[in-house]
């Protein structure tokens, strides 16, 4: 359900040819939100607003600083109030374990994490991912195509604003999405359904992972951190993302557009393409 904060109104100036008008309009609100984890400042995120704590689980697994819930010993939510001008958030969480951020993920440790060598960050290469090779998820080609079907709805705020990413996460098994998240970013929406996930003990290495905009290195890098086997997005991967996919194990799925998709790495978890990637 929509709520008062879903959106953002807006009067606008609309130019249609000759025809030169003002209407309402709706904008997708942005906003800041501070992670504070063991007391101290940790992490500022420019978000949706909407399942901030969520958010803030997902990034600290994906950024390797937790693995289960068990680990948390308290979570508190301070969350943007615009009606009393404050328009940023904040989330306290407190864990078991003394917790380092200041050498977490970026695209600068890309190669490390590819070759599965300590370099820049020991705690984020390839060898510390959980192994998404080992989940024996297999799909029909037509299971995908449906869940990608279902994707747009799943972005009730896209529809109205066209300015969000959305990410679901299905059962491989089962019918339908399970859980969803927009936002203006597309790494804080995988985050999001990750925190989710997490929060649930949803088994992850049974689920498929479907992506509004395109695969790129951080996002199969998320998918890796959380155990996913198969990625799928409407739009192309990068090279990188290919080559972590194809170390990791992971199902890459391109383009998947109505009738057609691009399957990029591991296709022997699509049913019609087992018995080819066996030869």
């Amino acid at each position: 359900m929509m709520t008062s904060r879903d959106t953002y109104p807006i009067v606008t100036w609309k130019i249609a040819g000759h025809d030169i008008r003002q209407k309402p309009d709706l904008l997708a609100p942005e906003s800041l939100l501070t992670l504070y984890v063991n007391g101290k400042k940790a992490h500022q995120f420019l978000y949706l607003p909407k399942l901030e704590i969520e958010l803030c689980l997902g990034f600290l697994l994906t950024s390797g600083v937790l693995e289960t819930m068990a680990e948390v010993l308290e979570m508190r939510l301070l969350p943007p109030d615009w009606h009393a001008g404050r328009d940023w958030g904040e989330v306290w969480i407190r864990l078991a374990k003394p917790a380092d951020l200041k050498n977490n993920f970026s695209s600068h440790h890309a190669l490390a994490i590819l070759t599965g060598e300590g370099g820049i960050n020991d705690n984020l290469t390839a060898r510390q991912f959980r192994r998404s090779q080992e989940s024996p998820v297999q799909v029909p080609v037509s299971k995908i195509k449906a869940l990608m079907a279902a994707l747009p709805h799943h972005q009730e705020i896209f529809r109205q604003t066209g300015a969000t990413h959305a990410i679901c996460l299905a059962a491989a098994d089962g019918d339908g999405i399970l859980l969803s998240a927009e936002d203006v970013g597309r790494h804080n929406a995988f985050d999001k359904v990750i925190g989710q996930a997490l929060m649930k003990n949803l088994p992850t290495a049974s689920t498929i992972a479907l992506l509004s905009g395109r695969a790129s290195f951080e996002m199969v890098f998320k998918a890796a951190r959380a155990g996913l086997p198969i990625l799928s997005s409407v739009s192309a991967p990068t090279s990188l993302a290919v080559r972590l996919a194809e170390l990791q194990g992971i199902t890459l799925i391109g383009f998947a557009r109505g009738e057609h998709l691009n399957v990029y790495t591991h296709p022997h978890r699509l049913a019609e393409l087992a018995p080819l990637a066996a030869v």
